[in-house]
């Protein structure tokens, strides 16, 4: 918008510098004390009872116990507190997370680590935001969908009661899709007659005041909203000039899920000005609370002069005090984690689970490649597919031609029709009028005429407004011969068309011929539309962090969204009064795509299942849509045999409300899993109280496995039917023998049965995954898991990381053949770090070199390593002669590329400048090449001389280098054929203080290309 940049040249840049060099000293951490949060306290300290609900019931904390154990954490807390006094501190946890966040140097962060109770001490990092049509789509509104289902109290199942928490940037409380009152017409109104009750009573919630909000926003449908900015601002970020310090929501991401998820039935969705029907959301009764912890900041390099980011440390504040409010469904459309079990955002989640809060999560929108997110078990990570509403108009051009796309046009009579290029503004750059950017186009020579816009690098609808602004009656939208394949049916600002590149020349040849003219038509829903097919940004499995956790696990509608959205100020006065509350717009619509649209789908169902059966745990009802999902389908029709886009498909509510049996899992489950995959330490009291599985055997509604010739993954069912039962197994898995034992189960309702699924490998390739199914069928009712596996000859840890120069570790390792095995240590290697400059979308190249036979290459930046200090946005691209061969673009300058036996050859790595911050920033890229040569005594493991098939041994490996370096090495494995089967990076970081991940998921750019 037009104030953005005038705020820009205003100075705000430079209050931004200055503030960020006023916390250079200290930055913000995330501590993780050892006792267990209020969630899941089940006893042990003397003189305090257990707090943990029990299953089916709601956790209190203002009972008398919690309050007691809360001032216990206060203390200890007080304790650690203690260690680095006069530390600032932002935020203090204890229901989800026990611990705090503060402003650290790095001698108070080392000094934490070594206090007793302190569990970690955690870098807090920023992380992005990652339906008229879609209730049909899904069922909910068809006779006998689950809204005409009835549940206990003879309610319709809309969500009734449940409470929605919305973790994202905020709500705009004027928005019909959250009024609490409905017009004589029985639609929602902004005054009126009552449509709700009072809050329910488990509410403990408030409604905070701020800028442009104060307590009369909330109502008996929005019945909350807070914000939480204490990370954020200890960032030396400036607010951009167009949020509100309140938890009013700027940038509508927020409104958008919110509504998605438990928006009101039958609003009127005004988008650019045009209704555009009506829209509704999942559970349209449920009551709504927001918590916006996602803020604009002034970032002059960035494409607008702005960018939002949602810090660690806020989030947690946010999950934190959404469980201690009441909420019985979290949404969380952030990007996230793909590799740490331990993520502090991670660990909230779990322990929100164990408060019976149902968790829906976005998986990310950089796919197609291997990038989901929130890979957590206890998670529901929801992947994008499309849905069947697609409206198409036909463009008769003076000629006859005609050419059928995407549109939302009501029809618009013959008119002049004109290349955008022709009207161009004096002084426009060619480029920029061709695609229609804004102030681009000439009003004297537009005024009357249809304009042809070229697809490319601005915003879709974007071009359509300028068309607008310029006096033009109508747009065709065409795909450059070399730019983007899909097309889409946007809500333009003036009738238009979207073609595909196939009409591009034949358009463009004839609005180039004095007289030109062209018609649109009306469009109508186009007829035998192939859906749900997944979208192209969203992300993919395997699972980074453990591939025998099945991700994403369920894919929603994401694709051309359309729900509520925040009014959007023309000016900053506008803004002003707004923020002063002298100025109340009502709230927009808008269509949005990215995994952001797919999860809050999810979140309502399952608030949906929640009413229905509100004593299910969140894995029962992760379980009850998982394994009633339908089928994801090839544009052909076809099914589409990639379940890593998927998991066990897409959802569907109507099948999920009775699914017959439910995987369950708890508290305990979980704890059990973290040991069993090394996050937690097998001589911790937690591992020794709890023990260990591996992570295959995790009581999941997915089997997946990484098969060392033969497995057997052990799972428990429950029936909740109410009736006595005989479910029959049937199981397939291409190339793989498959039993399953006992084949039958007979269940009473509430009983729960185990078995074991026993998989060998037979004619199935070593290192490919294959997909199949496990299915219990009892009559009508099929219970569809989605079996998954991978022959190999070794498994391990793909990577050993540490921030100590002398220590280590050791690990289990697993076998897949009889016979022997060597250990063979390669390194550890320190980096070749190169100085640099990039400024804004430059290039900044340089040479290495890598040999034959080099085991390994990697390429790295790290965000304390620029000027930036976290506040650049560098990508990292590297180049073998003139072929890519791998890149990282996430939304700091965290970038790493790993090369694993790579090509011989003379290597690029180029820094691009994607935004750094003041326009340049100045770099230290730092690279290893590990050989087989490299052992230089520095690295030393040993393991076992004998193996055996299915079997697991034990490895140790040990370190010494030098404190201040990065070092890397590789442990090669071969069998007794000297053949390579496996190998683990080990990563020695003395340079770090505190833990962090690099490279955080990219969807914000993921998501920006999208709209494009």
């Amino acid at each position: 918008m037009s104030f953005h940049r005038l705020a820009l040249a205003l100075g705000l840049a430079a209050m931004a510098a200055t503030a960020g060099a006023q916390q250079a000293a200290r930055k913000p951490y995330i501590v993780q004390l050892a006792d267990a949060p209020v969630a899941t306290y089940a006893g042990g300290v003397s003189g305090y009872a257990p707090t943990k609900p029990a299953p089916g019931t709601k956790l209190n904390v203002n009972a008398t116990a919690a309050q007691a154990y809360i001032g216990y954490l206060d203390a200890q807390r007080s304790n650690a507190l203690a260690q680095v006094a006069g530390a600032p501190v932002l935020h203090r946890y204890n229901v989800v997370f026990n611990g705090f966040s503060a402003l650290l140097t790095p001698a108070e962060v080392q000094k934490l680590q070594a206090t007793q109770g302190v569990v970690a001490v955690t870098a807090d990092e920023p992380r992005s935001v990652d339906t008229s049509r879609t209730p049909a789509f899904l069922g909910l509104s068809a006779p006998g969908g689950l809204w005409s289902q009835l549940d206990a109290a003879s309610r319709p199942v809309k969500g009734e009661d449940i409470i929605v928490g919305i973790v994202d940037t905020g709500i705009w409380p004027e928005n019909l899709s959250y009024a609490d009152k409905v017009d004589a017409n029985g639609k929602p109104a902004a005054t009126g007659t009552p449509a709700y009750g009072p809050p329910p009573a488990k509410w403990k919630g408030t409604c905070q005041t701020g800028q442009g909000f104060s307590s009369s926003h909330c109502n008996n449908k929005l019945i909350g909203a807070r914000y939480f900015d204490a990370s954020f601002k200890s960032s030396g970020n400036v607010l951009y000039p167009s949020d509100y310090v309140s938890p009013r929501d700027q940038d509508g991401h927020g409104d958008h899920t919110a509504s998605t998820a438990a928006g009101n039935s039958d609003v009127n969705a005004i988008v650019n000005g045009i209704s555009a029907g009506s829209i509704s959301g999942m559970a349209p009764r449920a009551r709504l609370a927001a918590y916006k912890v996602c803020w604009t900041f002034v970032a002059p390099a960035e494409p607008g002069g702005f960018k939002n980011s949602c810090f660690n440390g806020d989030s947690v504040k946010a999950i934190d005090t959404a469980v201690a409010d009441g909420v019985d469904v979290i949404n969380y459309s952030i990007s996230g984690t793909r590799t740490n079990f331990l993520d502090p955002v991670e660990v909230a989640f779990l322990n929100a689970s164990a408060a019976g809060v149902f968790v829906a999560t976005s998986a990310g929108n950089s796919g197609p490649g291997n990038t989901v997110a929130h890979m957590s078990p206890w998670l529901t990570t929801v992947a994008a597919s499309t849905h069947d509403r697609l409206y198409t108009a036909t463009v008769t051009l003076g000629n006859g031609s005609k050419f059928t796309g995407p549109s939302q046009s009501q029809g618009l009579p013959a008119a002049p029709l004109v290349n955008a290029v022709a009207v161009a503004a004096a002084g426009a750059p060619v480029a920029d009028a061709q695609r229609c950017f804004l102030n681009t186009l000439d009003p004297s020579r537009v005024a009357g005429k249809i304009v042809v816009c070229d697809r490319g690098s601005n915003a879709r609808v974007e071009k359509s407004q300028e068309v607008k602004r310029a006096g033009g009656v109508g747009m065709i939208l065409v795909n450059t011969p070399t730019g983007a394949t899909d097309v889409a049916d946007d809500a333009h600002f003036v009738p238009t068309v979207h073609l595909t590149s196939a009409a591009y020349t034949a358009v463009h040849d004839y609005a180039a011929l004095a007289g030109a003219t062209a018609s649109i038509g009306v469009a109508a829903q186009t007829p035998g539309v192939v859906a749900p097919v997944m979208a192209d940004f969203s992300s993919r499995g395997p699972n980074l962090a453990n591939p025998n956790i099945l991700k994403p696990d369920i894919s929603a509608p994401g694709v051309a969204i359309l729900a509520a959205y925040a009014y959007q100020p023309t000016s900053q006065a506008e803004h002003d009064a707004i923020a002063a509350g002298a100025l109340v717009p009502p709230g927009a619509a808008a269509y949005l795509q990215g995994t952001s649209m797919a999860s809050p789908h999810v979140a309502g169902i399952g608030a949906l299942l929640k009413q229905l059966h509100p004593t299910w745990s969140p894995a029962a009802i992760k379980s009850a849509i998982m394994t009633t999902a339908g089928t994801i389908k090839l544009p052909s029709g076809a099914a589409d045999p990639d379940r890593w886009g998927y998991g066990a498909g897409h959802v569907n509510p109507n099948g999920a409300a009775y699914p017959g049996l439910v995987y369950d899992a708890d508290t305990p489950d979980y704890l059990r899993f973290l040991c069993g995959v090394g996050a937690l330490a097998a001589n911790s009291s937690t591992c020794v109280t709890y023990g260990s599985i591996p992570a295959y055997n995790l009581n999941l509604p997915s089997l997946t496995a990484e098969v060392l010739g033969k497995a057997t993954l052990h799972r428990a069912v429950t029936n909740v039917g109410n009736a006595t039962t005989t479910y029959v197994a049937s199981a397939s898995l291409p190339g793989y023998t498959v039993s399953v034992v006992p084949s039958s189960l007979t269940l009473a309702p509430g009983q729960t049965g185990q078995f074991d699924v026993k998989l060998a490998r037979g004619s199935a390739a070593v290192g490919d995954w294959v997909f199949g199914n496990l299915v219990w069928t009892s009559g009508s009712t099929q219970v569809r898991s989605p079996l998954s596996a991978k022959g190999t000859l070794f498994s391990g840890p793909s990577i050993i990381t540490d921030t100590r120069a002398a220590g280590g570790k050791s690990f289990t390792i697993g076998t897949g053949y009889d016979g022997t095995l060597k250990v063979l240590p390669a390194g550890l290697v320190p980096a070749s770090v190169k100085t640099g400059t990039v400024a804004q979308d430059a290039t900044t190249c340089f040479p290495f070199n890598v040999p034959a036979g080099a085991l390994h290459a990697r390429f790295a930046l790290f965000d304390s390593d620029t000027s930036g200090a976290g506040q650049d946005d560098l990508d990292l691209e590297i180049y073998n002669g003139s072929t890519l061969v791998g890149s990282s673009g996430g939304p700091t300058a965290n970038e790493n590329v790993d090369l694993r036996q790579p090509a011989a050859g003379s290597y690029q790595a180029c820094v691009i400048g994607y935004a750094p911050k003041n326009g340049v920033s100045t770099f230290k890229l730092s690279a290893w090449v590990v050989n087989p040569g490299d052992q230089g005594g520095n690295l030393r493991a040993a393991g076992p001389s004998k193996v055996f098939l299915g079997g697991t041994a034990t490895v140790a490996t040990s370190w010494s280098a030098a404190a201040g370096q990065r070092y890397l090495g590789v442990l090669q494995y071969k069998d007794g054929s000297n053949a390579a089967i496996g190998s683990s990076l080990v990563s020695i970081d003395t340079v770090a203080v505190g833990t962090t991940e690099a490279g955080s998921p990219a969807g914000r750019k993921a998501l920006a290309a999208a709209r494009r």
